[in-house]
């Protein structure tokens, strides 16, 4: 299974958009052009990436080693950009606890970038692939949930098979799911966004294989503050 999805996150704006052009002619689509730490945070929740290009400068305090190892992007695989050729930075970027991290030194040959990007979609980061139900033998498929809903003490799972319910908090069942496949919603409400059709500001809601959900204030914030206006994420 190939990469498609890239986010750029860089503090040139100029060399970003020749990366984007570039990458685009190869085949790859860039979902988005980022310049700080907080917004990559952000935009990653939000949207289906499934490769991420970081400069190691960023704008503001923190730095692109630092947003590496951000709990978002742990199922992601990430290539880091610097100018700096120098055993320091080789170290730091060393250190770092991403579980699949590359680093490039600028300025390269954008097929060297290419062959990179293949062989980290050869080499995909472990994803879980099942939560175990309410019995030692039952499993279920993390790609078939549909989305996840929360009331009162207990959650209840929805697949195009069945319905799970479970006695436990969202907050352990977060931690069995990857990361950046599943969005918040709704205080009440986590869906997959692979199955998301549609997001309706005007009426607040979400349209999911065939379900319609509420949204919530602040997701409809977070999704105004990115000019979006119906916000189809598979």
């Amino acid at each position: 299974m190939g990469i498609q999805n890239i986010l750029l996150i860089t503090n040139n704006p100029s060399y970003g958009v020749q990366l984007e052009q570039s990458l685009s002619m190869l085949g790859y689509t860039i979902v988005g052009q980022l310049n700080s730490y907080q917004n990559a945070l952000d935009f990653v929740s939000l949207t289906d990436v499934e490769l991420v290009i970081i400069d190691i400068p960023l704008e503001g305090p923190q730095n692109g080693l630092k947003l590496a190892e951000e709990h978002a992007f742990q199922n992601l695989p990430v290539i880091l950009l610097t100018h700096h050729d120098s055993s320091e930075i080789y170290q730091k970027v060393a250190a770092v606890s991403h579980p699949l991290t590359l680093y490039l030194v600028k300025p390269f040959h954008i097929h060297t970038l290419d062959s990179i990007i293949k062989i980290l979609a050869q080499d995909p980061i472990q994803e879980p692939k099942f939560i175990q139900g309410n019995s030692r033998s039952e499993f279920i498929a993390i790609k078939d949930i549909i989305y996840i809903e929360v009331e009162h003490n207990y959650i209840f799972i929805q697949t195009a098979a069945r319905r799970y319910a479970f006695k436990k908090s969202l907050t352990q069942l977060k931690l069995q799911l990857p990361t950046n496949r599943f969005l918040q919603v709704h205080r009440s409400f986590l869906v997959n966004k692979k199955f998301i059709k549609k997001i309706n500001l005007e009426k607040n809601i979400v349209e999911i294989a065939g379900y319609t959900l509420p949204l919530s204030r602040r997701m409809k914030h977070n999704l105004l503050s990115k000019n979006t206006t119906q916000h189809p994420l598979n």
